[in-house]
């Protein structure tokens, strides 16, 4: 059965949640200014963003405290290949969501 994930359907794909590293900071970073400048938007304005890092694998989700999802959070999986029907996101509830989005705001506002 397909999951649900940060306003996305995945099918056929294993998430494990891993620690946001600083260059999945810079990468959804850059997603952001870029979103930000091509439709000319505030900070405020932008509710989630991903990125994707081929060369570690990994997919990282930004959503604002404004988003519908919930709380805010910046959140890193490794992706995985799987067979239909075994898809799953294992998370780890001792990696800390919050501190990155702080830290991705002192990089912006810079």
């Amino acid at each position: 059965m397909a999951l649900e994930l940060h306003n996305f359907i995945w099918e056929e794909e294993r998430l494990v949640q891993v620690e946001t590293q600083p260059h999945h900071l810079a990468g959804i970073l850059a997603v952001i200014r870029e979103m930000i400048e091509d439709n000319e938007l505030d900070w405020d304005a932008l509710y989630s963003a991903y990125y994707e890092c081929e060369e570690d694998g990994t997919t990282t989700f930004y959503e604002a405290e404004s988003a519908e999802a919930g709380s805010p959070g910046i959140w890193t999986y490794m992706v995985y290949d799987c067979a239909v029907g075994e898809e799953t996101v294992i998370t780890d509830i001792n990696i800390n969501t919050l501190n990155p989005v702080l830290e991705l705001q002192k990089l912006f506002i810079k």
